[in-house]
């Protein structure tokens, strides 16, 4: 049975996409991997991956370490089980019959906010602390007050410049500032306080073999929270794979139109 395509359609597709790669190991030592990963070829099997399972290893070999794992499309395995004390529903994704993403997704948590900073303390003592964090919330309170900030800054410049140039300080010019700084803190304030019913929390961890990325999103219909996990070395089929799985979506919706 061919098993060609990454088979888990990854939850985080609602969210923020796929991962950047400005951090993390250093351009060397990723080099120096794709070296030795060229060199190992089809006997390539990382020292990372999940659980026992590590990342180019066969569909075989994965799934004689989970054994109550089921086969999901012909391209991937999922179970269900309990993860952090949390159930948890599991699925490996492999790429050309070798194993390369898994996504973690908790469909039942308390507070949201307590299972992601749990989970990002697990996740911590195995890869260091996250390269990026990312909280929606903050950054809209954040933007409530930068309006004003700028508003007041260009009048003490314009004070300043009155004062040792003698030029009189344009008010009516400050006026529209302050206006137009009234009316965009106004759409601030009311942005953040629409994040506290509609957030995201995201942390981010990258290693030379790996990518983790832990996910947290709470809207008035849903509450989810998943871990996606990538190999490194088949990052580029991944993006593949996600691309071209695009492309067959977008055709499909193509035709009810």
């Amino acid at each position: 049975m061919k098993r060609g395509a990454l088979g888990c359609v990854l939850v985080l597709a609602l969210t923020m996409g796929c991962a950047t790669r400005g951090y993390g190991p250093s351009p060397q030592e990723r080099r120096a991997a794709m070296r030795d990963w060229e060199r190992q070829g089809l006997g390539y099997r990382s020292p990372e991956g999940f659980q026992e399972a590590r990342w180019g290893m066969t569909f075989d070999e994965v799934h004689a370490l989970f054994p109550e794992a089921r086969l999901l499309n012909g391209s991937a395995l999922r179970w269900t089980t309990t993860i952090a004390k949390l159930p948890a529903i599991v699925t490996l994704g492999f790429l050309e019959d070798r194993f390369a993403a898994v996504d973690v997704f908790f469909p039942e948590v308390g507070h949201l906010r307590d299972t992601h900073l749990l989970l990002r303390q697990l996740l911590s003592r195995k890869y260091g602390t996250p390269g990026r964090d990312r909280d929606t919330v903050y950054e809209a309170q954040r933007r409530v007050g930068s309006y004003r900030s700028a508003a007041d800054t260009a009048y003490l410049l314009g004070q300043m410049a009155s004062a040792l140039g003698g030029v009189p300080q344009d008010r009516y010019g400050q006026q529209r500032m302050d206006i137009r700084a009234e009316n965009d803190e106004a759409e601030a304030r009311r942005q953040a306080s629409a994040a506290r019913k509609r957030f995201m929390l995201k942390s981010r961890w990258a290693t030379v073999e790996s990518q983790v990325i832990l996910t947290s999103v709470s809207a008035p219909a849903v509450t989810a929270v998943t871990i996606e996990y990538e190999s490194e070395r088949y990052a580029p089929e991944i993006a593949r794979a996600r691309k071209q799985a695009a492309e067959l979506e977008h055709r499909q919706m193509a035709k009810d139109l």
